[in-house]
C-alpha cells in the first residue's frame, strides 16, 4: 500500500536496505504519525498525565549536547514510581538512515535513549502508550527525508516512560544515547548523563546517607565533574578538609578501546571505599587498595566502559595537608603484554587538595552494607540452563555479525547460567540489557564465596584469549519481570556500530 509523503509516493516493501530491516521490536506504543512515521501515542505532544524531563539532542560544536550541555541533566527517579521523559531531535536532517548494511556508519543525526543499567521493560510501559527502553527506536530529525518505512521510526520526538519497580536497586545508572549505527558517535561526543536511583531513606549507614555527593563521568574528553543542571567541569581539582567523608559516584561513559578505568590512591592522606557497583550495592564495603597491575576482569577497582563504581573518599582526621592524584586510566599495553608496542594513554587524574580545619564527619568502622536487597534475589541449588555466547574476531557473536534476528530465547521466570566466551586477542566489555548478572567465574575457575568480584553487574570485561582457548566470564542471571526483544553488545561502541551485537528475548 502506498503513502503520500512529500508530494511523492513511497511503497511499503522488504526493507532489507534499511538500517534496521530486521531491527524492529514491538511497536505497541506507536500510532501512525505524519508522513507514515510513528509518533507516540496520542501524538502532538497533547499527552495528559506525562510530566518527567525533557531532553532535547542538539549540537555543541563539533559534539552533541542534551539541552545544550554535556553531560546532560542529573535524572533522579525512586523506585516504585515511573520515570517520565520526552526526548526531542533538533539535529539537522542528514537523509542517511536508509542503507544497505546496517552495520555500517549511518544515521548520524538520527537517536534515542537507553537507561543504562535500569531493570525496565524493553518495548513498551504497561499501558503501551508509551515507549521504554527500546533501543530499536529511531528519533528522526524533524526534517529528515526517508525512502524506507518503518514502525520504530519517530518524526521529530517520543515519549518515554520508564516503570521502576518498587524493589529496584538503588544506585548509580546513566543513560545515552543508542541508535545502531551511530552510537559511538553521538555517545563519544557528548550525548550521555547521569541517572540515580535514590536510596530509601533509611537504608543506607548513616556516613553513607548523610555524606555529601560528587558524581564523576570520564569521557572521551577527560574526567568531569557533573553539574547537576547539565555540564561540568573537566579535569577539577576537589577540596576535601582533614576528617571529611564524601561519596563519589563515578560513570566510565567513554567509548574507545583504551578507555578501561582503574582507581588507585596510593597516598595514605585518602582512603578510597567501594561501596557499590554498577548500581548495585554491596554487602559489605572494600578498601581500594589495587596497584593498578591487575588484569580490568580481576581488578574490584576497575571500569570498563559502561560500568559505574560508588565509593566512600575519607580523609583521616589526623591527614597531613597537601595535594594527592587519584588515577583513573592506564593502558591495556601491559596486560595484552604489547609493552612497546602499543603506547601508554595519558592518565586520567582527580586531583584533591587536603586544606583547611579538621572536620569531624560520620564514619564506621563497620563494613556492613545492606546488599542488592529484594530485587535481586538469589539462586536456588537446582541446576540451571546453561548456554554458552562467543565473542569472536572482526566484531562478530557466534561467529555472525548483527542481524537484528534474535539469537537467544529465554523463559519469563527463569534462571540460567550463561559462560561468555572471547576468543580474540583484546579486552571487550560484555554488556546485557535490562538483566543484570551475578558474576562466579573467570576462565572456567570458580570465584571464592568471600571475593570482592563475586558480585552483580551488568557490564563486564571479558579476559582475553590466552594460549589458544578463549577467555571467559560465567554468572548466574534471571528473567523474572520483562518479556521482550532487547541486546547484548560489546561496550566498545565502534565494536557495537560494526555489529558485535546481538538481539535477545524473553518470552
Amino acid at each position: 500500500m502506498a503513502r503520500e509523503r512529500g508530494g511523492r509516493k513511497i511503497s511499503r516493501r522488504k526493507l532489507l536496505g534499511w538500517s534496521g530491516a530486521t531491527l524492529g521490536a514491538a511497536a505497541a506504543s506507536a500510532t501512525p504519525g505524519v508522513n507514515g512515521l510513528a509518533t507516540a501515542a496520542n501524538g502532538n505532544g497533547e499527552q495528559t498525565g506525562f510530566a518527567g524531563f525533557h531532553l532535547d539532542v542538539g549540537r555543541d560544536g563539533r559534539g552533541y549536547a542534551y539541552n545544550g550541555k554535556s553531560p546532560g541533566p542529573t535524572i533522579h527517579a525512586s523506585p516504585g514510581e515511573p520515570l517520565d521523559v520526552r526526548l526531542t531531535n533538533s539535529l539537522p536532517a542528514l537523509d542517511d538512515d536508509c542503507v544497505s548494511d546496517h552495520n555500517a556508519f549511518h544515521g548520524l543525526n538520527t537517536t534515542n535513549l537507553h537507561t543504562h543499567g535500569l531493570h525496565v521493560s524493553p518495548t513498551t510501559d504497561s499501558s503501551g502508550r508509551y515507549d521504554a527502553d527500546n533501543m530499536f527506536l529511531q528519533v528522526v530529525p524533524r526534517e529528515q527525508r526517508l525512502n524506507c518505512d518503518s514502525p520504530e521510526f519517530r518524526r521529530y520526538e517520543t515519549r518515554y516512560r520508564f516503570e521502576i519497580p518498587a524493589d529496584h536497586p538503588s544506585g548509580t545508572f546513566w543513560y545515552h544515547a543508542h541508535k545502531h549505527g551511530s552510537t559511538n558517535r553521538q555517545v563519544g561526543r557528548g550525548l550521555f548523563g547521569p541517572l540515580i536511583v535514590k536510596d530509601r531513606p533509611g537504608a543506607m549507614p548513616g556516613y553513607i546517607e548523610n555524606a555529601a555527593e560528587q558524581i564523576f563521568m570520564i569521557t572521551n574528553r577527560g574526567l568531569v565533574r557533573v553539574d547537576p543542571a547539565g555540564g561540568g567541569e573537566f579535569d577539577p581539582t576537589i577540596t576535601m578538609r582533614p576528617g571529611e567523608v564524601q561519596r563519589w559516584r563515578i560513570i566510565n561513559a567513554a567509548t574507545t578501546a583504551e578507555s578501561f578505568v582503574h582507581i588507585s590512591s596510593s597516598h595514605p592522606g585518602l582512603e578510597l571505599h567501594q561501596i557499590a557497583f554498577d548500581g548495585i550495592t554491596l554487602p559489605k564495603r572494600h578498601r581500594v587498595q589495587s596497584t593498578g597491575r591487575e588484569p580490568p576482569w580481576l581488578n574490584p577497582a576497575a571500569l570498563s566502559p559502561g560500568n559505574r563504581m560508588d565509593l566512600m573518599a575519607r580523609v583521616p582526621p589526623d591527614a597531613a595537608t597537601g595535594l594527592t592524584m587519584v588515577s583513573a586510566l592506564r593502558s591495556l599495553a601491559h596486560f595484552l603484554h604489547l609493552d612497546g608496542v602499543l603506547t601508554d594513554t595519558v592518565p586520567v587524574q582527580l586531583a584533591v587538595r587536603i586544606a583547611g580545619r579538621p572536620v569531624d564527619h560520620e564514619w564506621s568502622g563497620d563494613d556492613t552494607l545492606p546488599g542488592p536487597g529484594p530485587g535481586l534475589p538469589g539462586f536456588d541449588d537446582h541446576q540451571l540452563k546453561k548456554r554458552t555466547i562467543t565473542f569472536g574476531p572482526g566484531f562478530r557473536i557466534d561467529g555472525e555479525a548483527y542481524s537484528g534476528q534474535i539469537r537467544q530465547t529465554m523463559k519469563l521466570g527463569e534462571s540460567e547460567e550463561w559462560t561468555v566466551q572471547n576468543n580474540t586477542n583484546g579486552v571487550h566489555p560484555y554488556h546485557i540489557h535490562v538483566n543484570p548478572f551475578f558474576v562466579t567465574h573467570f576462565d572456567g575457575v570458580e570465584l571464592a564465596i568471600d571475593s570482592p568480584l563475586r558480585r552483580w553487574q551488568d557490564t563486564i570485561a571479558l579476559p582475553v584469549r590466552r594460549r589458544g582457548q578463549p577467555g571467559s566470564v560465567t554468572f548466574k542471571t534471571n528473567f523474572r519481570k520483562f518479556r521482550g526483544k532487547f541486546v547484548i553488545h560489546c561496550h566498545i561502541l565502534r565494536h557495537e556500530d560494526l555489529g558485535m551485537m546481538q538481539a535477545v528475548e524473553v518470552v
